[in-house]
């Protein structure tokens, strides 16, 4: 009799139905019985299933899967599997079609003899909506087809895609089951009765592209409907007109309106750690629940550390540059007194701290050696025996006030490769010496030369410090209260020369008033340093930090060698579209026209941090899931910046005096919207013309005051409800 093994997965996610089998617990989901050792394997739940026979990739199940409960003996390998998720949830799993050609072996013989054979149709666990890949959360689009050959290859590709058998249908489940941010698409062969504006045909031509190139295919599709529809002054899909009975169902789908830009400054978007990978998020949230902090400047610690551990062993990927540019990074946070800044840096740079201590207590002893040895020697002999036996000198790396010129001073002279200027007095900084007067203008250029090309040089008269040091790195880890850097992040000067530019900034509110203790909470405290969360991270950077630089060998001696952490081909094309999208906002009347210097360079901020991410993560080139995280990072940044612009806004923007009027509008004929035409004719005068009405009017539909709807061919502005009331 064989082993009997129950698949039992520890978190699984759908369990199946509790049916009480002979052993007194829930009946298997499926049973596979191997028919040479006679093994029984149970599988309880899908997730259980998924890993143990299905081949989600090429949508195949997998080799020795007896798993058909009415053949028992044939095996069900290379059988075609379409996934089941639930309706309700597109994102969940909930069953499998198998179909295809199960086979029967005679196992005495060897190698094994097919005798039998038959075509076969069954499904594993529950009924619901054929779909595959949705449950990929870094997805930019997703796919509606009625084709199901179609479907097979889209998913095979990686591709989220949904299968329906009316493709308009399809695109209603796409369209109520993900995210607004996910870009919805058709494709197939007759094109649908409404959408057709994001209907792609599915010619021959697609049916023969490589998976890789499908991806490029739907990424460039993907561009050219959005500038299709933006041509057509549309910000969003139109929705028909609805029965009067269904008009108060749809009023939750609304969601709560903005502020609008004269507002922005005092809100701050939640910073995206659910993008980071689990170590890092980990490492994040325990950071910010033990210190009490909040959850952006525990995230701005927790990069700012990885930047300085990854800044010395990899370079980032740039494209007009084999070798990279630097992996460095400059982190920015604003944080009120009080705000817990200093105990987040103290807490996520343990290991870091720890490792400095201990080469700075061997650096003290080698210089008492070395300063008794000095003293034995003849002053005649010194000269040549101080070249010899050169002075130890100190291994300090992380600094919290360090002026630019002593800093060079220690790059030229070797003193320092890798350095990390980390403090919790940002004022101390941006009001410093090095910031003011005539002195700032050279400081941000050698600051900028470190960032972009790990370079420095110095030049003064009768000076022995003077030089070049190349191949040298800098990160950033400033955090500072508002009242100090609200001026210095709109200095003109500080913005103007992109040294500001490349921050990543956060500006969270802060929690005071809502960390108070209970007993619990302060014996949970006790233990921090034993939570996994963060002994897994500490890990981590203490083996980064054994990990020695390679070198190569060249005519002036060794010299550092930084392999180059390239993006993956899905990375490659989530970099592109980031690229995109920064520049189409940078566009007269879009977000970040007037502020250039951050957005156009936000792709190298994202390749930057990638590789540090992905250097941490132990991975081999910086994936599409990394590169999503490090997009997403920017962008919170971006919107950071944005509330801090300098732009000189009057007291009521236009977007504002155009949503007081259609409120009045409306209110006065008793109506939730108006027709657009009539609408851009009675608006105020100043943006009577589609110029100037068509961003205010984006702008309104972006933060949820007003959508387009369609009705009778004619388009309509209709308010958000929470407006009328």
């Amino acid at each position: 009799m064989g082993e009997h093994k129950r698949g039992c997965g520890m978190n699984a996610k759908t369990p199946c139905d509790k049916t009480i089998d002979m052993f007194g617990g829930a009946a298997p989901l499926a049973v596979s019985t191997d028919p040479v050792t006679g093994n029984i394997t149970e599988y309880h739940s899908i997730e259980d299933f998924t890993t143990g026979c299905i081949d989600e990739r090429n949508l195949k199940v997998k080799p020795e899967s007896y798993i058909y409960s009415k053949l028992p003996d044939y095996n069900c390998e290379e059988c075609t599997v379409l996934p089941y998720v639930n309706p309700e949830q597109l994102s969940e799993i909930v069953g499998y079609a198998i179909k295809g050609i199960a086979k029967k072996y005679d196992t005495d013989q060897t190698p094994h003899k097919e005798i039998d054979s038959k075509k076969i149709s069954f499904s594993i666990g529950k009924a619901g909506l054929i779909a595959s890949n949705t449950n990929n959360k870094y997805m930019s689009y997703v796919l509606g087809t009625d084709n199901i050959d179609l479907f097979v290859k889209l998913a095979k590709a990686g591709e989220a895609v949904v299968l329906h058998k009316d493709i308009d249908a399809a695109y209603q489940i796409i369209n109520n089951g993900m995210p607004e941010t996910i870009f919805k698409m058709l494709v197939g062969e007759k094109p649908p009765a409404n959408n057709a504006d994001l209907f792609i045909q599915a010619d021959e031509d697609l049916k023969n592209l490589s998976p890789n190139l499908i991806k490029k295919f739907f990424f460039d599709k993907k561009q050219q409907i959005i500038k299709s529809i933006e041509s057509n002054l549309i910000a969003q899909p139109q929705v028909e007109e609805m029965p009067a009975d269904r008009k108060a169902e749809k009023l939750d789908n609304w969601q709560a309106p903005i502020s609008l830009r004269n507002d922005t400054l005092i809100q701050s978007k939640p910073y995206p750690i659910d993008e980071l990978p689990e170590v890092v998020r980990n490492a994040i949230l325990a950071t910010a629940e033990y210190v009490q902090a909040p959850v952006a400047m525990a995230a701005q610690c927790v990069l700012a550390s990885i930047s300085f551990l990854a800044q010395g062993k990899v370079n980032a990927p740039k494209e007009t540059n084999r070798e990279g540019m630097p992996a460095s990074l400059f982190f920015l946070t604003e944080g009120g007194s009080g705000g817990r800044k200093s105990s987040c840096q103290k807490l996520v740079e343990l290991p870091i701290r720890e490792h400095e201590r201990q080469q700075y207590d061997e650096y003290k002893k080698s210089l008492e050696d070395w300063n008794a040895r000095s003293k034995t020697i003849e002053s005649k002999e010194f000269a040549q025996w101080a070249l010899d036996n050169p002075r130890p000198t100190d291994p300090t790396s992380i600094f919290s006030d360090i002026t630019i010129e002593t800093l060079t001073k220690f790059y030229i002279k070797g003193i320092v490769k890798n350095a990390s200027l980390s403090s919790d007095e940002a004022g101390q900084f941006f009001d410093g010496h090095t910031m003011k007067g005539d002195t700032a203008k050279s400081a941000l250029g050698a600051f900028t030369k470190l960032f972009d090309d790990g370079y420095c040089q110095r030049n003064r008269a009768s000076s022995d410090d003077n030089g070049m040091a190349y191949d040298v790195r800098l990160t950033f880890n400033l955090l500072g209260q508002r009242a100090v850097l609200a001026g210095a992040l709109n200095d003109p000067t500080l913005r103007g020369q992109g040294f500001l530019p490349r921050f990543i900034l956060t500006a969270p509110e802060s929690i005071a008033g809502q960390r108070t203790h209970t007993i619990e909470f302060r014996q949970k405290l006790k233990n921090s340093h034993n939570d996994p969360r963060l002994t897994k991270f500490w890990n981590r950077c203490r083996d980064i930090l054994k990990d020695e630089l390679p070198v190569l060998l060249n005519e002036s001696g060794e010299v550092p060698y930084f392999p180059v952490m390239q993006l993956s081909s899905e990375a490659e094309l989530l970099e592109l579209e980031f690229y995109n999208e920064c520049e189409i906002l940078q566009g007269s009347g879009k977000q970040f026209e007037f502020m250039q210097p951050f957005a156009s360079r936000a792709n190298e901020l994202a390749r930057r941090l990638g590789a540090v991410l992905a250097y941490f993560e132990n991975k081999s080139e910086i994936d599409s899931e990394i590169m999503q995280a490090a997009c997403a990072v920017i962008r919170h940044s971006l919107s950071e910046w944005f509330r801090y612009s300098d732009i000189e806004v009057a007291d009521e923007s236009d977007s504002e005096k155009l949503i007081k009027y259609l409120l009045t509008k409306c209110k006065k004929d008793k109506t939730n919207r108006l027709q657009r035409t009539v609408a851009m004719k009675g608006a105020p005068l100043q943006i009577r013309k589609a110029k100037e009405f068509d961003p205010c009017l984006n702008e309104l539909i972006e933060f949820n005051y007003v959508r387009l709807v369609t009705i009778n061919r004619s388009t309509y502005i209709e308010l958000n409800p929470a407006l009328l009331k």
